[in-house]
C-alpha cells in the first residue's frame, strides 16, 4: 500500500517538473517573413521549417536565420524566457545578381550600384538594365507583387566577341555542299603507294574509282625517296589525273 501510494506521488511529482520545465524553461516563437512568403528558418543552425512557423525553443538565447535563394539573408538573435510568446517579422531585401557578376545596375533608367548587391523594392514594374566591360548589355522588365514568392532573375552576360561570332554565323551565305562523285587516276615514278587524306589507297598505277564530289590531299610515298603530297580536286563525273615524279633522298 506505501509503495503504491510513493509511485503515484512520484508520477505527480513528473508530471508536474515536466510541465513547470515546458513552461518556465520553454517558450514559443512565432517567425513570418513578408517577403518573401515561404522563407527557410534556422535556429541556431539547425533548419526547422519555413514561414510562417511557430516553434518551441528551451529558454536562453538563439541566433535566428531566415534566407531563401535569390535574397539577402536575415539574422538576429532572441531571448526565450518562458514568458509570453514572441514574434520576429522580417522582409528579405532581393538580391540583383547577374552571371557573371559586377556588372552596373539602372533601375527605371538610374543607376543602383553594381551586382551582386541587395535592394529593397516595393511592389510594381520595374525596368532593369545590367552592363558590363566587354559583354552586352542586358534589359528586361520584372512586375514585383504584393505577395513576393520569386526572386528577381539573374542577368545573362554574354561576352560581345561571342555575340558578333553568332551574328557573322547567322548572316553568313550558305554554301550547298558539293553532290556527286568522280574518279582520280594516279600514276608516278617510280611506283608509289597512294594516300589520301591520310588513308592508304594501294599501289600505282592507280584508280580511284565513286570519289565524291571535292578537295583532297594525294600523297605518294616510297621507301628511299622523298614523300610528295599535292591537293586535288574531283569534280563530278570527271577523271582527275595525277602523275607524280618522286625524288631520292
Amino acid at each position: 500500500m506505501k509503495l503504491g501510494i510513493v509511485i503515484l506521488a512520484s508520477i505527480f511529482l513528473m508530471v508536474v517538473f515536466g510541465g513547470l520545465y515546458f513552461y518556465v524553461f520553454t517558450g514559443i516563437v512565432t517567425v513570418n517573413s513578408l517577403r518573401p512568403l515561404d522563407a527557410i528558418v534556422k535556429v541556431d543552425d539547425n533548419e526547422i521549417g519555413a514561414t510562417p512557423l511557430k516553434y518551441r525553443l528551451r529558454s536562453g538565447t538563439h541566433t535566428i536565420k531566415v534566407y531563401k535563394e535569390g535574397f539577402e539573408t536575415w539574422e538576429g538573435q532572441i531571448g526565450i524566457s518562458g514568458t509570453a510568446p514572441q514574434t520576429i517579422s522580417v522582409q528579405l531585401r532581393f538580391l540583383l545578381k547577374s552571371e557573371p557578376p559586377g556588372a552596373s545596375v539602372k533601375i527605371n533608367g538610374n543607376d543602383v550600384g553594381v551586382t551582386d548587391m541587395p535592394i529593397d523594392l516595393p511592389s510594381g514594374v520595374y525596368t532593369f538594365e545590367f552592363k558590363k566591360q566587354g559583354y552586352g548589355k542586358v534589359k528586361f522588365i520584372a512586375e514585383i507583387p504584393h505577395n513576393v514568392n520569386e526572386p528577381l532573375p539573374v542577368a545573362p552576360l554574354v561576352l560581345i566577341k561571342d555575340i558578333k561570332a553568332e551574328q557573322a554565323e547567322a548572316i553568313a551565305p550558305t554554301i550547298p555542299t558539293p553532290t556527286g562523285y568522280g574518279s582520280i587516276q594516279v600514276t608516278s615514278n617510280p611506283d608509289a603507294q597512294v594516300y589520301l587524306d591520310g588513308e592508304i589507297q594501294g599501289e600505282t598505277p592507280l584508280t580511284l574509282s565513286k570519289v565524291s564530289v571535292g578537295s583532297y590531299v594525294l600523297k605518294l610515298s616510297k621507301e628511299g625517296y622523298k614523300d610528295l603530297k599535292q591537293t586535288v580536286y574531283v569534280n563530278k563525273g570527271e577523271t582527275t589525273k595525277v602523275a607524280g615524279e618522286l625524288l631520292q633522298q
